[in-house]
């Protein structure tokens, strides 16, 4: 009997501390939890890495033929792509044609003038770039349904989520993604022939690239305007506007004199 009593003791020890251990746990994995939200305020930002499947499959993103060598980068947003003319003729891209498909729905490609993730606007000039023999030209090609305007600023919609905000099912919505294809249709014209370029990239894998945190443009010394008195002062240091302010106001104070006093009659 004496016996029993001292299994039932050890086995009650026991259970109360297998209870304190899980306690302790939680509490551990909930402080975790709490220290990597603090960390990354916005949530985690994600990176999508491609392949080419399209006309030809390779996992560097590039291809080559007879006529073009064209290499992309694809962020979140937009299509960076650099094409050289490998012809002894002009090639002419008709930019009004190029579409952008995700999951196979197709929108318009707009090309911007990309200076940074921050500061991009929609290049206004002719949508047909013509690209002379051995000459590069570099486009920043994005789906117009994505594209919005807000008082003279862009905001581009990514082709796929690619910001978890702390949750765990866009985590797992992000992660799903694998598998899903992007693709980008590109004429390309001489004076006889029409060639019709498709590529198409997949997402083969998913890369944690940091906190995220909102985009908020930035004023660039190119976007800058001189103010007024700089202009018409063609840059004058501050001492010299001094100076010449003060002989303006002299000669204007000079001239009221003389007026009024021949208006007096003393000259």
């Amino acid at each position: 009997m004496k016996r029993f009593f001292l299994f039932l003791i050890i086995f009650l020890i026991g259970c109360g501390g297998s209870k304190q251990t899980l306690k302790e746990n939680s509490s551990a994995n909930s402080a975790t939890t709490l220290k990597n939200n603090s960390s990354f305020p916005f949530g985690r930002k994600y990176e999508y890495v491609y392949k080419l499947t399209k006309p030809i499959e390779r996992d560097r993103l590039y291809f080559s033929d007879l006529n073009i060598f064209v290499e992309f980068v694809i962020d979140e947003s937009f299509i960076h792509l650099r094409l050289k003319n490998k012809k002894a003729e002009k090639l002419s891209i008709p930019l009004n044609d190029a579409q952008i498909l995700i999951n196979a729905r197709a929108s318009k490609a707009l090309n911007f003038n990309y200076l940074n993730e921050f500061n991009y606007f929609p290049v206004s000039f002719s949508n047909v770039i013509d690209v002379f023999p051995n000459a590069f030209v570099e486009l920043h090609l994005a789906p117009s349904d994505r594209v919005f305007a807000n008082s003279g600023d862009y905001e581009i919609a990514g082709f796929y989520p690619y910001v978890d905000f702390n949750d765990e099912k866009k985590v797992q919505e992000i992660y799903g993604n694998v598998g899903k294809k992007l693709g980008l249709y590109l004429p390309v014209e001489t004076e006889d022939e029409i060639y019709d370029y498709y590529f198409e990239f997949q997402i083969v894998n998913v890369k944690e690239a940091g906190a995220y945190y909102p985009k908020r443009k930035q004023v660039t010394t190119q976007m800058q305007i001189p103010s007024e008195i700089v202009v018409k002062g063609e840059g004058l240091s501050p001492s010299e506007s001094f100076i010449a302010s003060t002989l303006i106001s002299f000669f204007v104070l000079i001239s009221a004199y003389f007026i009024f006093a021949r208006e007096k009659g003393k000259i």
